[in-house]
């Protein structure tokens, strides 16, 4: 997992390059003017779900085989759940097809906090309940998924 500012810091030359594209697109183009939808940025192996979202009380644990997850909160932050695949957890649906898997029990989850401008590299060892309630109150607000085929690193 990578936890960093999008705007907080300019070198991210020791990223792998694909990560370094991925946060190229996403400081060149202005998502908040986008239409929620998915955008091609390297065809399927690279893409941006752009979405608006209400965070909640409780979400599915997840994790994915052939994707990681880069999300990017341009206005507003959240809570996330974030937990070692270690194997010992209960799977409660699988959906290969969307390369999704769902937990229904993780150990050592940590929740973290993420605000405006903050980024978050979720790796296929990463367990991850995102889209949590940050204050007492839902609220909603534009976040973007970045999906990067694992083959690109």
């Amino acid at each position: 997992m990578i936890l960093s500012k999008l705007n907080g810091q300019d070198d991210f030359s020791y990223y792998p390059a694909a990560i370094q594209r991925a946060i190229q697109w996403l400081k060149t183009n202005d998502v908040m003017a986008m239409e929620p939808g998915k955008v091609e940025i390297e065809g399927a192996d690279m893409y941006a779900n752009i979405s608006d979202i209400t965070t909640k009380a409780e979400a599915k644990a997840e994790a994915h085989d052939k994707y990681l997850d880069l999300f990017y909160w341009p206005e507003a932050g959240e809570r996330i759940g974030v937990a070692p695949r270690t194997g010992r957890e209960t799977i409660s649906e699988a959906h290969p097809e969307k390369d999704k898997i769902n937990y229904a029990t993780v150990e050592e989850e940590t929740v973290l906090t993420v605000y405006p401008g903050d980024f978050i590299v979720l790796f296929p060892w990463d367990i991850h309940r995102p889209g949590l309630i940050m204050d007492s109150e839902p609220a909603t607000f534009r976040k973007v998924v970045m999906k990067i085929a694992l083959k690109l690193l």
